[in-house]
């Protein structure tokens, strides 16, 4: 009778389902584009995995190609122009992380700061704008201002008596400039989130501090910070599991930046698969480094979420 019983259960629970789906049809057909996109470019492109582990040749196909195990994945790691573009995506990414994640936070409670009004509005507005401008935009740029001759930094040097630095020809320069130049882009777009969660703070109580006597920096520090500390958390978490991947500096960026000049500590990951991949046409081999490279992020950010769950009591997921 128990099974007979589980079974009526589920019978019942699955009925219960479809009744529901066919209930709120009108908002499962609004969400089927977004469930299609997802499967045609995220989910699709999962199958070529496969070609991590084989010796793939485009005349056989992804079925045809012999498999080879974890050769690739042996080969990578005994290459020494990988641990360069290791070392470089660490760094570049560490640095973004570590200097422009605390910069939105700070740029957000600064606007947060403003009274309502146009000047708030521009503000925000013209932070915002670089993330729209292209990556080709921006670099010619970068390069305009950075030239030895006639870029505007060099002619400030001249006119204040300092020596002119061909910056953008120098191995040394790439990581500062790399990191200034994707800050200067992203900073404004990155604040968005956190200014949506300063926005939905109870206003009563500030209302309620400055009853008690307290002063701008107490409120900042036992309201402001506390209230949105979970956003903080969460978005550190996601922004973390990019440290070894493009999240934080495009591939984008690198492509446009980079010269050989300053390959050195120009190439990343990201542009080393492309060298790889594209460049010599070692599909296998470029396709074993991007499947580590994703393992690798997916681990770090599961293991931001259980420490940040043991810590402070909640994670992104």
């Amino acid at each position: 009778m128990d099974k007979i019983s589980m079974r009526k259960k589920e019978v019942s629970g699955v009925r219960y389902t479809f009744k529901e789906i066919r209930r709120h049809r009108m908002f499962y057909l609004f969400l089927l584009p977004a469930a299609v996109v997802c499967i045609i470019f995220f989910y699709r492109p999962m199958v070529g995995l496969i070609m991590a582990f084989q010796d793939y040749k485009i005349s056989k196909g992804m079925f045809g190609s012999p498999i080879v195990g974890l050769k690739y994945f042996k080969e990578f790691l005994q290459n020494p122009f990988f641990y360069l573009a290791l070392r470089n995506t660490l760094v570049i990414n560490g640095l973004n992380i570590a200097i422009g994640f605390p910069l939105s936070i700070i740029f957000a409670l600064v606007l947060n700061s403003f009274e309502t009004g146009p000047f708030k509005k521009v503000t925000q507005t013209i932070s915002y704008l670089p993330h729209f401008i292209s990556w080709v935009v921006v670099a010619g740029l970068a390069y305009k201002l950075l030239d030895k001759e006639s870029g505007a930094i060099n002619l400030l040097f001249a006119a204040v008596g300092a020596n002119k630095a061909p910056f953008m020809r120098q191995p040394e320069s790439f990581w500062p400039i790399i990191t200034v130049v994707s800050i200067w882009k992203e900073l404004g777009w990155n604040t968005i989130i956190f200014l949506a969660a300063l926005s939905s703070i109870d206003p009563e109580l500030y209302e309620a501090a400055i009853i008690d006597g307290a002063t701008t920096s107490q409120k900042l520090f036992y309201i402001t910070l506390p209230s949105i500390a979970p956003v903080i958390g969460i978005m550190f978490i996601f922004t973390i599991g990019s440290l070894f991947s493009s999240g934080n500096v495009s591939f984008d960026a690198i492509f446009n930046m980079r010269n050989a000049l300053v390959s050195d500590t120009a190439n990343t990951i990201d542009y080393f698969i492309y060298q790889e991949g594209v460049g010599k046409n070692r599909i296998s081999f470029a396709a074993a480094i991007g499947f580590a490279q994703s393992i690798v992020s997916f681990v770090i950010v599961m293991g931001a979420n259980s420490i940040s769950k043991k810590v402070r009591g909640y994670g992104a997921f």
